[in-house]
């Protein structure tokens, strides 16, 4: 399985609480953002990168893609 680096900056939203920014795509948390003596420390979910102030998601190459129209071709009917 291949996977790609998509940027979904435009999709994250920022939500200040306890002290703290997280980092929401949707419903979900996708990370946080903690402000530390050495600057901002980002802490990201796993599938979800902070590079140049972008976040990004890795997916699957190509999510949809049929291998086959048929599955259990071994009882020797396909």
């Amino acid at each position: 399985m291949s996977l790609v680096r998509v940027d979904v900056t435009s999709q994250v939203k920022g939500k200040y609480e306890n002290g703290h920014m997280n980092l929401y795509m949707g419903e979900a948390q996708v990370g946080k953002v903690i402000e530390t003596n050495e600057g901002f420390q980002h802490e990201m979910a796993e599938g979800f990168e902070f590079e140049n102030d972008k976040v990004f998601r890795y997916e699957q190459e190509n999510p949809n893609e049929v291998k086959s129209y048929v599955e259990g071709c071994d009882e020797g009917w396909c």
